[in-house]
């Protein structure tokens, strides 16, 4: 890296921005070099706050620092967010699909990204996520649709009652949880359905609380024949969200619950057993 020398360039700051992460993949020590990476997109954007490519750069590394660290620390997340949001107020990036593919952070976004991705660049495949996000949504609102009669649901969740948490963490309902992530807190569930769709990860499943409320719970990080049907599953510092996203005159709307670690899941009061562990690289999208 000596041989790129940084003086005051915008452009071969976010080069050597760039070849980080890309030398983080292999490394023993991704972070270190991944932290080194948004600190050169920090002082490519200094040197032009207006420069959508250098915002975008600044996106890209903190998103591949969320997930090198696991998916735990959303303060990277909500950065990426900021940053990409930035990269679009800069007209020049119309001209960059790429930047549609990591900006898409909810449902709604991802389609109108995807879509617009679609006619600027119809070699990206773009309009395929299109079909996969519709076809997945379409499937969770079903999935919510087709609940349980109340007695049989009853019976199913009689089987938390007994469950004690071996931690600090206090039991909650999905009706107690504030949207983002809620520390302390732990919630019990029975899952009622894998729902099958066409990505790796997440895993989706229809899931019923103490209450007997349904949600959808999203896992990252484990193989699809880690959880099954009619499982228990506690669940560590949930993030909370409700999900309302509309498309094409048609409005989803259901209450989420996503796990990002291994970690923070037990299935039948047992931790995720090694073998249904998945270990994935996820880094940005950065089409040469």
């Amino acid at each position: 890296m000596s041989a790129l020398r940084k003086g005051s360039d915008k452009k071969i700051l976010c080069q050597l921005s760039m070849l980080e992460r890309s030398m983080a993949q292999g490394s023993e020590d991704p972070a270190v070099l991944v932290e080194e990476s948004i600190q050169h997109a920090k002082e490519a954007v200094m040197l032009d706050i207006k420069d959508g490519n250098s915002w975008y750069n600044m996106g890209n590394a903190y998103l591949t620092s969320f997930f090198v660290g696991g998916a735990w620390d959303h303060t990277k997340l909500h950065h990426s967010v900021k940053a990409y949001q930035n990269a679009e107020k800069d007209k020049t990036m119309s001209l960059n699909p790429d930047l549609y593919y990591n900006c898409a952070t909810n449902y709604e976004r991802a389609l109108r990204g995807f879509e617009a991705a679609a006619l600027k660049d119809p070699g990206l495949g773009a309009d395929r996520e299109v079909q996969k996000i519709v076809s997945l949504l379409d499937k969770l609102e079903n999935a919510m649709k087709g609940q349980l009669r109340s007695k049989r649901l009853a019976s199913l969740v009689s089987s938390l009652n007994g469950v004690t948490l071996k931690s600090s963490h206090k039991k909650a309902t999905i009706s107690k949880l504030s949207e983002g992530l809620n520390k302390a807190v732990a919630v019990l569930g029975k899952v009622i359905l894998l729902i099958r769709h066409d990505n790796i990860a997440p895993l989706y499943y229809l899931t019923c609380d103490l209450d007997q409320s349904y949600f959808i719970l999203s896992v990252y990080g484990l193989r699809n024949d880690a959880i099954k049907e009619g499982d228990r599953v506690i669940l560590y510092e949930p993030y909370y969200r409700i999900l309302d996203a509309s498309w094409k005159d048609k409005r989803y709307q259901f209450r989420s619950i996503r796990v990002d670690f291994p970690e923070q899941i037990l299935i039948n009061e047992n931790a995720p057993a090694p073998h249904h562990v998945a270990h994935a690289s996820i880094h940005a999208h950065n089409k040469p």
